[in-house]
């Protein structure tokens, strides 16, 4: 008898005709008891007089094989219970985000009120054009901002197009060329500055949102109170 194997569980059924049916019912899953109740089987119908019966060495596996089984489900269940402690603890301790200013990792410009900004980092002083899209994908705006220095750069954004005209709220894709004296492109990161108004979970994961936009936490640069 095999301890590492579970036989399907038989049921019967009978149909309207009479016949009788067998389906099977396998089992997930062995568990400490299924694996007690099989040792405990397998004990009743051994043969005393097989060689194999009088085998301690064979009785100390199957004994150790069910201490490890039920060791592992143990830590299971004791990592299960810590994983919702933990959940807990930073629920709690998420609400302290709330009003803080997040800088999170993207290209857009979330114009409210008139008013954008975005953060560009370069890896070296370039010259730097902004191109604005609509969700359409049309380019609305292009601004210049001329030389700026290695490093961190916030640029703001008035939310007029190329004609000015005021338009309307909303999030717009921002394209960055960077360039030095020599022409050569510099490369750059960009982030935007948003302030946290709560803070959620999304299938196991953390999200932060910022009125109507929401961000996951793995994108969030920077927290500043």
């Amino acid at each position: 008898m095999q301890t590492g194997m579970i036989s399907s569980t038989p049921t019967t059924a009978t149909t309207s005709s009479g016949a009788t049916t067998t389906s099977t019912n396998a089992l997930s899953s062995l568990d400490s008891n299924s694996f007690l109740q099989l040792l405990v089987t397998q004990l009743q119908n051994q043969d005393p007089t097989s060689a194999s019966a009088q085998d301690p060495t064979a009785m100390i596996q199957q004994l150790t094989s069910f201490s490890s089984l039920q060791q592992a489900q143990d830590t299971n269940t004791l990592l299960t219970g810590l994983q919702g402690q933990m959940s807990g603890l930073f629920q709690a301790q998420s609400t302290g985000m709330i009003g803080a200013t997040a800088q999170v990792s993207g290209s857009q410009f979330n114009l409210s009120s008139g008013t954008a900004s975005l953060n560009v980092n370069l890896n070296a002083a370039a010259d730097v054009t902004l191109k604005v899209s609509n969700a359409s994908g049309q380019v609305v705006a292009t601004l210049p901002e001329g030389n700026l220095k290695a490093g961190s750069n916030t640029l703001t954004w008035n939310g007029k197009d190329a004609n000015g005209n005021q338009l309307p709220d909303g999030t717009y894709n921002v394209s960055v060329s960077a360039t030095d004296a020599n022409g050569a492109a510099v490369a750059n990161t960009t982030s935007m500055g948003v302030t946290v108004t709560g803070v959620g979970f999304q299938n196991g994961a953390v999200s932060i949102f910022s009125g109507s936009h929401t961000y996951s936490l793995s994108n969030v640069i920077e927290i500043d109170a």
